[in-house]
């Protein structure tokens, strides 16, 4: 509404004045005393409110095109590198964050670039299942294999952390696209081409943030790897711990996760020759389970759960309580130390069966492997009372969008601890109808892949190795 005027017909010094106004024709009566030439008065008609709205909008409109721009198109490896890097390098896993500090000054890092192209389009192929992302993600890791390949025979080059850095992007760039260690030598090709870059690595480097870094990601990178493929830990890999040891705090939880990961390569591994006896493996699991029950046992208070009971009970948990960890971390570091207790005591429990024997063996031998059953159920309990805080319960009052990228990594990097909770749990727990009810809710989201694919596996009772199924999974890709 645009305001023309007041109401008053007074003439102009009767206004100014603020006099009354005899409105007398030809001259008023105040203009005449005081000696002054009357202005006359205003035209009633000119005197008026209107909406001057459509009139002002048609001025402001004049030169303005009416065509709506064109969308803006973004390319879809930049898509795909936005994607990675709000995920690995500054969102929630935060894995490669040296890749914002790596110093590429010293020359054009084409074999880098080329690695980030590459793993960027996988993982972005991983969340949004895009068939264009998929094939070319195959086309920039042809193409960033030569340029690795060129920088390694550079003196210049082959000790840099852009060099190491490049080929733990293609090992997760294998580990994303490739789901079979054991058909696949490019499975474990990279890691073991990493690490053998040690020696040419100098000590200072280690010294750095991002060489401490890269050095640790290599450690665990390996040593996963070899527990996927089921492969003792090398000798190289023992003396790259005991040198990063030297530079980190060594305390750390994860890090002490990690050396119990490591004796269990080696303990699987002198299992898997028979050179044993079965009450020698027995011993020898029996010990190395203590272990990661003590750390369990003795984690900083930093570290320590919140359980939450429940006043009824929901189909979002197992039991009418869930546990809230401090963050996600640490809730899958103590879901790695019950995993490998599960696998430690499965193989108990089998050992003792094949030792049923009679008489007083056979009840020694029963009672041994109940036990060794308790502590698996025990551990898959604890493992489904982890999973609501992060899979979105209806209950949970700060429960995240059910399509929210960091929500699906979360309720994803759950399939592998679900499926061994559910895999070797007792019947009478009802860990399994449990665990494929989560796994059915979380197939409905398409971002949520191969939860389908585990919930067949655990209806089937198919008797795949559980690392098999691990690197099915994607490994370490998304979350270790």
């Amino acid at each position: 509404m645009v305001y023309v005027g007041k109401p008053s017909r007074a003439c102009a010094h009767c206004r100014r004045r603020k006099l009354r106004c005899d409105l007398r024709s030809q001259a008023c009566g105040q203009c005449v005393r005081a000696g002054l030439v009357c202005g006359g008065y205003r035209d009633p008609n000119q005197l008026r409110i209107q909406d001057e709205s459509e009139a002002t909008r048609q001025r402001a409109m004049v030169g303005v095109h009416k065509t709506i721009p064109p969308r803006i198109r973004i390319p879809l490896d930049e898509k795909a590198k936005s994607a990675f890097f709000s995920h690995y390098v500054i969102g929630m896993g935060r894995t490669y964050d040296v890749l914002e500090r790596i110093d590429t000054r010293a020359s054009p890092e084409r074999h880098l670039t080329a690695s980030v192209d590459a793993v960027s389009l996988a993982f972005f192929h991983f969340q949004y299942a895009l068939p264009e992302a998929s094939s070319l993600a195959r086309q920039k890791y042809l193409s960033a294999l030569p340029l690795v390949n060129s920088a390694l025979r550079s003196p210049q080059q082959i000790a840099s952390d852009s060099t190491l850095l490049s080929i733990l992007f293609l090992d997760l760039y294998e580990k994303i696209m490739n789901n079979d260690p054991r058909s696949s030598e490019a499975w474990m090709s990279h890691v073991r081409g990493a690490l053998a870059l040690f020696k040419y690595r100098k000590r200072q480097q280690f010294q750095t943030y991002v060489g401490r870094r890269l050095s640790v990601r290599l450690f665990t990178n390996m040593l996963i790897s070899c527990v996927g493929a089921g492969e003792p830990a090398p000798v190289a890999l023992l003396r790259l711990r005991q040198e990063v040891a030297s530079h980190i705090d060594d305390t750390d939880p994860k890090w002490q996760v990690t050396g119990l990961v490591m004796e269990y390569t080696l303990l699987r591994a002198e299992m898997d020759r028979n050179a044993m006896s079965n009450t020698e493996k027995i011993k020898l699991a029996k010990q190395l389970d203590h272990k990661f029950k003590v750390l369990a046992d003795n984690l900083p208070a930093s570290w320590i759960r919140h359980r939450i009971n429940l006043d009824k009970q929901s189909a979002d948990v197992l039991e009418p309580y869930y546990d809230v960890y401090p963050d996600y971390f640490v809730a899958q570091t103590c879901n790695v130390i019950r995993i490998m207790r599960i696998c430690l005591n499965e193989s108990i429990r089998t050992l003792y069966t094949e030792m049923a024997g009679d008489g007083e063996d056979a009840e020694y031998n029963a009672r041994c492997g109940r036990f060794a059953s308790q502590i698996i159920d025990a551990m898959a309990k604890e493992i489904c009372a982890a999973g609501p805080q992060f899979a979105g319960a209806e209950h949970i009052v700060d429960k995240k969008d059910d399509f929210s990228p960091i929500r699906r990594l979360h309720c994803y990097t759950l399939l592998f601890p679900y499926y061994m909770a559910a895999r070797y749990a007792n019947p009478e727990t009802n860990i399994l109808p449990w665990v494929l009810n989560q796994l059915r809710s979380m197939a409905s989201n398409p971002g949520i892949l191969h939860a389908q694919r585990i919930s067949k596996l655990l209806e089937s009772g198919e008797n795949i190795p559980p690392w098999s199924v691990y690197c099915i999974l994607g490994s370490y890709a998304f979350a270790a």
